[in-house]
């Protein structure tokens, strides 16, 4: 009679060799499925990163890391030599109070250091001409000097000028307003002020002290500038 018995050893390392090999497949398959679920589900809960020019793209922000720090801790940026500068201060107000003072001619003298005279002499809408009396002392001697100025108007964006008559024998350049938001994405709360100048001495002044002491008068009068939008906003 014959006997029935398992398979032999053969059949049955090559049968368990097989279920091995199917297995590894499997598990191989579920992993890569799994890593695949997984970064998918990574994907979709971590936050997009916005690009950086979308948000760090301001006026502001395109400056030297020096200068921004200084504007945003209320401080005036002067920068430039030789007569032709470019200052600049962040004010926290609406462009409306920056327009109004910034284009205040007849009452500049009051709040501006060393004007002692600003009026206007033609006024053709968004084209004038005003006249302004600077007086300071330097040392023991007084220096007056007096200017005329051609105005052209951009609503709430920049006011050019040019000189036309004076005691200079050049002076030309623009203030211009842009907004700018103190968090990204976010309405703009304040406006940056930039003066760009340049400006010259006649052949009877000189020019190192003349250009030393415009320089200097640069930061206060955007200083007074912004007291005068504070005390109006």
């Amino acid at each position: 009679m014959p006997k029935y018995s398992s398979y032999p050893n053969s059949m049955l390392s090559n049968h368990k060799y097989q279920l091995d090999k199917l297995g590894k497949k499997i598990v191989t398959k579920l992993s890569t499925g799994s890593a695949v679920v997984m970064a998918i589900a990574i994907a979709c809960c971590t936050p997009a990163l916005p690009v950086r020019a979308a948000l760090f793209d301001g006026p502001v922000d395109r400056l030297p890391s020096i200068q921004r720090d200084s504007l945003r801790k209320g401080q005036t940026v002067v920068t430039g030599e030789q007569g032709k500068y470019v200052a600049r201060v962040l004010v926290t107000a609406s462009p409306d109070t920056v327009w109004r003072v910034l284009t205040d001619y007849a009452n500049l003298y009051k709040f501006i250091p060393n004007m002692t005279s600003s009026r206007v002499i033609e006024n053709r809408g968004n084209r004038k001409v005003i006249e302004q009396v600077d007086s300071r002392q330097v040392f023991l001697i007084s220096i007056v000097s007096r200017t005329k100025l051609a105005i052209q108007e951009t609503d709430r964006k920049q006011i050019d000028f040019r000189l036309i008559d004076g005691d200079l024998s050049k002076m030309e350049g623009y203030w211009k307003m842009e907004l700018v938001s103190s968090v990204p994405r976010r309405p703009p709360n304040q406006v940056l002020i930039t003066y760009t100048v340049n400006a010259q001495p006649n052949s009877s002044t000189p020019a190192d002290a003349f250009y030393g002491i415009f320089k200097d008068a640069l930061s206060d009068t955007l200083q007074a500038i912004k007291k005068e939008i504070k005390n109006r906003g």
